[in-house]
């Protein structure tokens, strides 16, 4: 805080003229403010009239106003009136910004230069805002390869106002390429191993190799990472020098590498652990005596152990990793601290703007009262993602209730639009103009149904469709889904007739019990099938002509799926089956009979 040094002056002399009387404030008043209310200052001045005036207090008052960082200097001085304390309050505002303007940037837009900066029309022109967006843009700068940009800001009076237009100056250099990376000092990792690892790159014609200072910072923690999970515990990583080559648009980086000694495994212990068995925590430690110390391996047993008290319940137990070294050699004591088990009393549901609670809480296999268990609550999550109605899995936090370490379940989740409205119109040879009206809603009313309608219109083609979804049929797990159409393809003239389609289905399904991820279906569907007008250039016309239409099809369906995949939308491991029959004719009437058997198998890893 910056306060003239006659303030402490005066404040001295108070403090002695004062110490043998306590003095009363009678008066408060505010000298240099400009925009901020004089209401505004002698409220965060905190000194009212009647209060007992003390110098401490004053100051205190003094540097509440100058961090609000609205003002570049603050003072106070008094005098006694009638045996009372008028107090004055000067302060000295920062002009506030009238304008901003950006110049020089040709290779960055200005919509993406003011993104990165803080200060706006309007505020105060604070000195350290306007050093944090030069910082801020020179990182944008730098971020695209320009590591030599300038920026100087003008600071224009605007006239007959306590104002200031900003106009940001930028000379943007030239983008530093990296001609060539090498290291100095590593022995157990080749050059080109190292070089793979990093996202800086050298300046070849198929690729840029600009000099990107934080993604270099990012490439300098990978190398250190890999020589970490070598055993190299005490690498450490550095840039050498930089030497400025062809007119210094290049650059020829060395990176200095301090590799220190490996380390190896010498035995693993773990104790503590009474609800895990001793074979269920060996078969989580996949490495062996004599192996490098890799912490990438050592953390992921770690994770695996955890995993199995988080599936049973023991979310506050914790593994205490004791080293002890014997030259280049590591032995690693696990200490298990397994703590109480934890129950959820409430699960709490956030950001369902749209989608109604009930929706998602049905998709859950916990419930309160049940114990946490790690692989039921991932599991939810991700059958709550299936539903498709969100934008990414939900994320979940816990809190804790109570002493005996029981938790409440904080569910988010993310809303995505799920309704979409579809029209268009085309001209071809077989439809002529033609167009289509669609509309789709895949959580009607919030509560998980699906709706559909789509028609086609035009001169040869008019095509009407309806579906509808019901997810949990009277509150159960049964699904119920019901669609009709009627299309009509008028294929006189390229193909000799016109093919009339009308029909409906109807399907149930369910969850297959006793075995997980499947579910069981059955579906009737009735079609008509007619065909007519027929041209009499087509060689199957005096066939076709002779056919009882319509065909009737009646038919039954029969089929079962399993969907074990991780993401229903991206899967990355798991897999997707499904087999069906179909039955066409026979004891289902209609005048079309055939079987039809199908399978499906895809396997994701």
């Amino acid at each position: 805080m910056k306060i003239k040094s006659g303030l402490f002056l005066v404040l001295l002399l108070l403090v002695f003229s004062v110490k043998a009387y306590a003095y009363e404030v009678g008066t408060v008043k505010v000298s240099g403010n400009v925009f901020m209310s004089e209401e505004k200052v002698l409220s965060i001045f905190g000194i009212h009239p009647g209060d007992e005036y003390r110098p401490d207090k004053v100051t205190q008052g003094l540097k509440r106003l100058f961090d609000t960082k609205n003002f570049s200097d603050v003072s106070a001085y008094y005098k006694v009136v009638d045996g009372k304390i008028v107090l004055t309050v000067v302060v000295k505002e920062y002009p506030r910004v009238k304008s901003i303007k950006l110049m020089g940037n040709d290779k960055i837009k200005n919509d993406d230069i003011f993104s990165k900066m803080t200060i706006r029309e309007g505020y105060f022109a604070r000195p350290s805002m306007i050093t944090s967006d030069i910082k801020a843009i020179k990182d944008l700068y730098a971020d695209k390869g320009y590591n030599s940009t300038r920026i100087k800001v003008d600071r224009i009076p605007v006239k007959g106002e306590h104002m200031v237009s900003l106009v940001f100056k930028i000379d943007e250099g030239t983008k530093v390429k990296i001609k060539h990376i090498d290291f100095i000092g590593n022995t157990a990792i080749d050059s080109k191993k190292l070089r793979s690892v990093m996202e800086t790159k050298e300046d070849r014609w198929w690729r840029g190799g600009e000099l990107k200072p934080k993604k270099l910072e990012d490439d300098l923690k990978k190398i250190k990472k890999l020589y970490e999970n070598l055993g190299y515990l005490d690498a450490g990583v550095s840039i050498f020098k930089k030497v400025a080559v062809n007119g210094a648009k290049g650059m020829d980086l060395y990176i200095k590498i301090d590799e220190g000694k490996q380390y190896r495994l010498g035995s693993i212990h773990w104790s503590g652990n009474k609800v895990i068995k001793d074979s269920r925590i060996e078969e989580a430690i996949n490495m062996k005596p004599g192996e490098p110390y890799s912490l990438d391996k050592i953390e992921g047993i770690q994770v695996a152990i955890n995993s199995m008290y988080w599936d049973k319940g023991y979310i506050w137990s914790r593994i205490i990793p004791v080293r002890r070294v014997k030259r280049n050699v590591i032995d690693l004591d696990l200490r298990i601290v397994e703590n109480k088990p934890a129950s959820i009393q409430e699960i709490k549901i956030a950001g369902n703007t749209k989608t109604f609670e009930s929706v998602i809480r049905r998709e859950f296999k916990v419930y309160p009262g049940d114990r946490f268990v790690l692989s039921e609550v991932q599991r939810s999550l991700r059958d709550v993602f299936s539903l498709g109605y969100f934008k990414g899995p939900p994320k979940v936090d816990t809190e804790p209730v109570n002493e005996e370490g029981d938790i409440n379940l904080l569910i988010k989740v993310d809303e995505k639009q799920t309704g979409y409205f579809r029209m268009g119109a085309g001209f071809s040879q077989l439809n002529s103009l033609s167009g289509f009206l669609g509309i789709s809603e895949n959580n009607f009313l919030g509560r998980g149904k699906r709706i559909s309608l789509d028609w086609e219109f035009g001169r040869w083609r008019r095509n009407l469709n309806f579906a509808y979804s019901e997810p949990y049929l009277m509150g159960t797990r049964t699904t119920l889904t019901l669609s009709v159409y009627n299309w009509i393809q008028d294929r006189v003239r390229q193909q000799y007739y016109t093919d009339r389609r009308k029909g409906f289905s109807i399907q149930v399904g369910r969850p297959f019990p006793w075995l997980d991820y499947t579910k069981v279906f059955a579906s009737y569907r009735f079609e008509t099938v007619t065909l007519y007008d027929f041209s009499p250039d087509y060689p199957e016309a005096g066939v076709l002509r002779n056919v009882h239409w319509p065909m009737n099809k009646s038919s039954i369906l029969l089929g079962f799926t399993r969907n074990s995949t991780d993401n229903p939308f991206h899967p990355t491991k798991g897999s997707i089956a499904s087999i069906s029959a179909e039955f066409t004719g026979g004891p289902f009437q209609g005048n079309v009979d055939y079987m039809r058997y199908m399978a499906k198998l895809s396997w994701f890893r």
